[in-house]
């Protein structure tokens, strides 16, 4: 890439001016081999060897993903290996509930909502294992989960949770234009075609009551890390960048768009304006479905 080869020429053109000018204040050889040899230990970067091992790939992670799933789920019968199988991809890959459910508070608690629509359900979308629907609950909400599996369905009621059994679009479409308070879909949107996604949101548009939010979050593609994996969940089709992301929500009518990131890496990077995006794993937006004069205003604009 062009702009790195260019910051690197002028790092590499800062050293040696930098070198030219203690040399030049140095007149003592010995001094100069001391230089010369701190420089050598600082700058140069060994070859890598012509093949490396991993020898234990999962290390303990596996045993760690099998007992917090185990503790989640009590074995059922009836329920499909295939199901086990992804909820144990999910403790593998996703994380610990209790991290993730620390994540969706802080976000939520960002959310402001009047009062007069505060009462109407909140649906999340995909609702998994069901951290934000706890979340929501917590603040207040009346959270609605909808989810395909059959299998977190039952693990939602079992907790006291309420849930819906089927798809999210199809549910949307059943339901009141204008009854929802909220519309949240954590990791849901990546598993979607691309007019799937459209679609999604003009449906989101139209059953949130004015003033209601739309809450989705997504792996962010500008990180290495997060792009490694994205394809380790065989249901993901796509990942959907930032400002991508942002310009879907924004034209399909929402306004007081928000993004924000979450999961950072572990990085000892210097976090520049230019490059911060990169150290985030996730990436998510917030956004409101206007008051029903604002959205006048703006079709009028």
């Amino acid at each position: 890439m062009k702009w790195l080869k260019r910051i690197r020429d002028k790092a590499r053109r800062r050293i040696r001016s930098i070198r030219q000018s203690i040399y030049s204040r140095l007149t003592n050889a010995e001094q100069r081999r001391e230089i010369k040899e701190l420089q050598d230990e600082l700058f140069s970067v060994p070859p890598l060897p012509p093949i490396q091992f991993l020898s234990d790939p999962l290390a303990n992670w596996l045993s760690t993903a099998r007992e917090e799933m185990s503790e989640f789920l009590a074995e059922e019968d009836g329920i499909s290996d295939e199901e086990h199988q992804y909820l144990l991809m999910q403790m593998f890959f996703r994380g610990p509930v209790d991290k993730i459910r620390e994540e969706q508070r802080e976000i939520l608690d960002s959310i402001e909502v009047d009062e007069s629509i505060h009462s109407l359900p909140v649906w999340d979308l995909g609702c998994g294992r069901g951290e934000l629907l706890q979340v929501l609950n917590e603040a207040g909400f009346r959270a609605v989960g909808i989810d395909k599996s059959a299998l977190m369905i039952k693990k939602m009621k079992d907790l006291g949770l309420e849930a819906l059994h089927g798809d999210a679009i199809d549910e949307l479409q059943k339901t009141p234009d204008g009854s929802l308070c909220g519309i949240t879909a954590f990791h849901v949107i990546e598993h979607m075609p691309f007019e799937v996604v459209l679609e999604l949101l003009r449906a989101s548009y139209q059953k949130l009551a004015p003033g209601g939010f739309l809450l989705l979050e997504t792996p962010n593609p500008f990180c290495f890390e997060s792009l490694s994996f994205f394809h380790t969940d065989q249901t993901h089709v796509r990942p959907i960048q930032p400002y991508q992301l942002a310009f879907l929500v924004e034209t399909a009518g929402f306004a007081d768009t928000r993004l924000h990131f979450t999961a950072p890496v572990p990085t000892t990077r210097r976090h520049q304006t230019h490059n911060f995006m990169q150290l985030y794993q996730n990436h998510g937006i917030v956004a409101k479905k206007p008051l029903a004069s604002d959205a006048c205003l703006k079709k009028v604009a």
